[in-house]
C-alpha cells in the first residue's frame, strides 16, 4: 500500500481529541524538537530557527525567512524530497535515519503533503516512545498495522481549529482538510513517522502551518 493511500485510510477511520493546551514539559532540546515536531505545526520550524543545531550538527538545515527547515534537494520530485542523515540522530531513545518533505497534488484529493521521518524500529515500539513526549489529547492510538492521531477541518473555520478524526469510507470532501500524524512500516526493521495535510489545503492555512514552504512549493 503506497504512503498516500495509507494515510488517507488512517484519516478515514480514527478519532482523537485535539486540545493540546496541557504539553508535557520535555527538558531535552532534541527531544522537544521531536515533541513539536509531532504537532504538525509550525512550531518545529520556528525552534530550528532559532537553534539550527538542534538535531545535531551533521543535520543540514536551511532558512527560510523568519524559520528554519531540515533541506532536501526538491520536496517536488520524488528523488529529491528527502536527507539521508550522515549518521542516525538518537533522540528519545529513537535512532531517525532521514528526513522526507514531499508535496504533491491529486486532482481527486487536492493537495497532499507529507513531513517527518524514517526511523529504526518497529511502529509499536516507535509509537510507545513518541507518545512518551506527548500530552494524553495529543497521544497516537493503534489502527491495525499503524499508529495515528487524524483531524479534520473547513474551510471558514478558525484557523486554529480542528476537528477529531475523518468521515469513514470517503475521502476527504471537497471544502475540507485532514492532518495526520501516523507511523507505519516503510521496510523490515525500519518505520516512518510523518505528519500530513490532504485536501482543500489553501495557503492562509499552509502560511500557518508550514511558513517553511516557499510559495512555488504549495500544490
Amino acid at each position: 500500500m503506497s504512503k498516500r493511500v495509507s494515510v488517507l485510510l488512517v484519516a478515514l477511520i480514527l478519532n482523537a481529541t485535539i486540545s493540546f493546551a496541557q504539553d508535557k514539559v520535555v527538558t531535552n532540546k532534541s527531544e522537544e524538537a521531536l515533541r513539536l515536531f509531532a504537532q504538525c505545526d509550525a512550531e518545529l520550524f520556528q525552534m530550528l530557527k532559532k537553534n539550527p543545531d538542534l538535531l545535531g550538527s551533521d543535520v543540514q538545515v536551511e532558512n527560510r525567512g523568519d524559520v528554519a527547515t531540515i533541506s532536501v534537494p526538491d520536496t517536488l520530485s520524488e528523488k529529491g524530497n528527502e536527507q539521508v542523515f550522515k549518521a542516525p540522530v538518537t533522540v528519545a531513545g529513537l535512532r531517525l535515519l532521514a528526513w522526507h518533505n514531499e508535496i504533491a497534488y491529486d486532482i481527486d484529493i487536492g493537495g497532499l503533503l507529507y513531513w517527518g521521518f524514517k526511523i529504526e524500529g518497529d511502529p509499536g515500539a516507535i509509537a510507545k516512545k513518541i507518545n512518551a513526549l506527548l500530552p494524553e489529547a495529543g497521544k497516537l492510538v493503534s489502527a491495525g498495522p499503524v499508529w495515528a492521531r487524524s483531524e479534520k477541518r473547513s474551510i471558514g473555520d478558525p484557523m486554529d481549529l480542528w476537528h477529531a478524526g475523518g468521515e469513514s469510507g470517503v475521502a476527504a470532501k471537497k471544502g475540507t482538510v485532514e492532518r495526520v500524524l501516523v507511523i507505519e512500516e516503510d521496510t523490515p526493521g525500519k518505520s516512518t513517522l510523518y505528519c500530513s495535510l490532504q485536501g482543500s489545503v489553501t495557503a492562509p492555512l499552509l502560511h500557518k502551518l508550514r511558513p517553511d514552504l516557499l510559495p512555488k512549493e504549495y500544490p
